[in-house]
């Protein structure tokens, strides 16, 4: 089994030593391996170290050209050019793990894979981790997360290239690995992974003056080369229909979660946004998104019918409304944001985002009333206005099910004495403060030998309701004492206590209200001469 290696290189006379000694230091044997070096035309000592490195090592070869302006022609010169059964695409200012291709190894003679994937380390920068987390170590493309790991610097079956002609595209360079990894994707027949070594070390040399391509300025036209070529690779495709649906779903859910966030948050220009999001909206009726519709979730729905009838703005205004709280709103138990063509949009096709609202409830402080305890604290909602809410604290006891609610007043019990609340959740949340009154009668009926009774606050919008476990941040839960009106005789003793999950709980117990001790006849006498004098 041999191994080629392409490395195109430009002007990386800082780096390029350190990539190609850790392929010649790899631990496989050298009579595996096959390294092509392409010089784009290097105005720096790149070529000059190259020319080192291949007269030392007879398995490193040098090929020159003029500048290309990206790595896709030197790495199509390289397929065309290799001998070796599989292709691995590396730049010059990253590099290998020593024990990489030996790791490769095992996983090609355990799966027989078109493609394999090793683990990234990032040096200065971030990598793909989710392809290694949500996968096995070897499975198909179709129906997976393979597409948000887009980058070429994966091990590629030679064959497979060459069969379906896979090469990368020349005319752009940015986001030119996604035509050739969809493509390469959807013909393999499956993708094996290295999770437990890194074999690439992807790296932002910080020192070096560069700058990442993908940081500089870019106008719209060039963002969007990758994503229409892409798209049209996939309806080329000679695959079953439902195999190209999947490929359309799979590689639109990635343009909903990675270049489209980016369209809203780089600084493009506003005319470039503009471009960008009409050129995508042809994009998707030119592709009938429709086709795939049903596959998606309902936030990506309603991005995509965003795209189809809303402007740029509508797009903003949902992005702002499902990132900030209070900016969606309850209808008829459906949750919807509240910018006005996603409101009409979503409640057209009901899509709600109520799985996506998330409820927090508070307790941050506990005393004796003269009733029963006293929980005080707050509540908020990750996106839904809870202006008109009604709360009510669910009581539960662990050991017989016993279970009661009671209504909840907004507010602190003293108006004097406002409810704590950390500042960083007054800095990100919009909350609603509470007291509930927990009469002792209640903890009464509720306790059973050591019992132990659970708080759950709900929430009711409308007819939307959501629970939520109670979180303790009292900093010294005292026990509270009190007795029953209609049993005097008792006292109820309550023990707030923090789970091992922050969560608040009740330790309840019922005691015996102690019998007054009873005077002798002497001791009596002696009292009332005392209140006598005292009179």
């Amino acid at each position: 089994m041999k191994y080629t290696i392409a490395v195109p290189v430009y002007n990386d006379e800082s780096t390029i030593k350190t990539c190609l000694d850790s392929i010649v230091n790899q631990t496989i044997s050298k009579d595996k391996l096959e390294v092509i070096c392409i010089n784009d035309g290097s105005t720096d000592d790149s070529p000059a170290i190259l020319e080192e490195y291949s007269a030392a090592y007879d398995f490193i070869k040098v090929m020159h050209q003029e500048n290309s302006g990206s790595p896709s022609g030197p790495r199509n010169k390289a397929i065309e050019a290799a001998t070796g059964d599989f292709i691995f695409f590396i730049d010059g200012d990253d590099y290998f793990g020593l024990e990489a291709f030996e790791r490769i190894e095992e996983k090609i003679l355990e799966y027989n894979p078109d493609i394999v994937v090793g683990k990234y380390e990032g040096v200065n920068r971030g990598v793909p981790t989710a392809i290694f987390n949500r996968n096995p170590d070897n499975f198909q493309f179709f129906g997976s997360n393979a597409l948000y790991s887009i980058g070429a610097v994966k091990l590629f079956r030679l064959e497979l290239l060459r069969k379906h002609n896979i090469r990368f595209p020349e005319h752009y360079s940015l986001g030119e690995d996604q035509s050739f990894m969809v493509k390469a994707y959807a013909y393999s027949s499956s993708i094996a992974l290295v999770k437990d070594y890194p074999v690439y070390y992807a790296t932002n040399h910080l020192t070096v003056g560069r700058e990442q391509l993908t940081k500089q300025g870019i106008k719209g036209e060039r963002y969007m080369h990758a994503m229409t070529d892409t798209l049209r690779v996939i309806r080329d495709l000679e695959l079953p229909e439902e195999k190209k649906l999947m490929a359309y779903y799979q590689y639109i859910h990635r343009i909903l979660h990675v270049e489209l966030r980016a369209i809203i948050t780089r600084t493009f220009l506003m005319e470039d946004k503009v471009y960008i999001f009409n050129t995508l909206k042809a994009l998707l009726k030119e592709h009938n998104f429709l086709a795939f519709y049903n596959h998606f979730n309902n936030r990506q729905k309603l991005l995509l019918r965003l795209i189809e009838q809303g402007e740029m703005e509508d797009l903003v205004n949902f992005w702002y409304a499902e990132s900030h709280p209070g900016n969606m709103e309850v209808f008829h138990g459906h949750i919807y944001p509240k910018p006005k063509k996603a409101y009409e949009l979503a409640k057209a096709e009901s899509l709600s985002f109520h799985r996506k609202n998330d409820m927090q409830a508070v307790v941050t402080r506990i005393t004796k009333g003269h009733e029963g305890v006293v929980l005080e604290g707050y509540t908020y909602h990750s996106h839904v206005d809870a202006e008109g809410e009604k709360l009510f604290l669910k009581l539960h006891n662990r050991e017989d099910e016993r279970t009661t609610s009671i209504e909840m007043a907004k507010g602190p019990k003293d108006s004097e004495s406002p409810v704590p609340i950390k500042s960083d959740i007054l800095e990100r949340q919009q909350v609603t403060t509470f007291h509930a009154v927990v009469p002792f009668s209640i903890l009464h009926w509720l306790n059973t030998a050591g019992g132990i009774v659970d708080l759950n606050v709900l929430s009711r919008i409308e007819d939307y309701t959501i629970t939520a476990r109670v979180k303790g941040e009292v900093l010294e839960p005292q026990k509270v004492k009190g007795a029953p009106k209609d049993k005097r005789n008792s006292i109820v003793v309550t023990e707030p206590y923090n789970t091992k999950h922050g969560n608040l709980s009740f330790k309840l117990q019922v005691t015996k209200k102690p019998k007054p001790k009873q005077l002798t006849k002497q001791q009596r006498v002696k009292n009332k001469i005392k209140r006598m004098m005292q009179a």
